[in-house]
């Protein structure tokens, strides 16, 4: 799995944890169900639009392909072969 990847599902599962856990506290401190929803929504836009940033953000950039590249060319002397 790709860096990209990983650090993009981390914010995703981040930001389900942090939606989920408010969401059950406002619960049991006696919310309505139609009031946490809304309020969750909105949370829930905000974490989704944090994930697609992090998307963006850990894109394949040319410097980034170029380093990689640069790190593979080394790794087999590194290696000993």
């Amino acid at each position: 799995m790709s860096s990209r990847s990983k650090r993009t599902l981390v914010a995703a599962v981040r930001g389900a944890a942090v939606v989920l856990a408010l969401t059950a506290l406002r619960m049991m401190q006696g919310a309505s169900p139609a009031g946490v929803a809304a309020w969750a929504v909105g949370f829930a836009v905000l974490f989704a639009a944090i994930t697609w940033y992090t998307w963006w953000f850990h894109g394949d950039s040319s410097k980034a392909l170029a380093m990689q590249a640069k790190a593979e060319a080394k790794r087999p002397r590194s290696l000993g072969q």
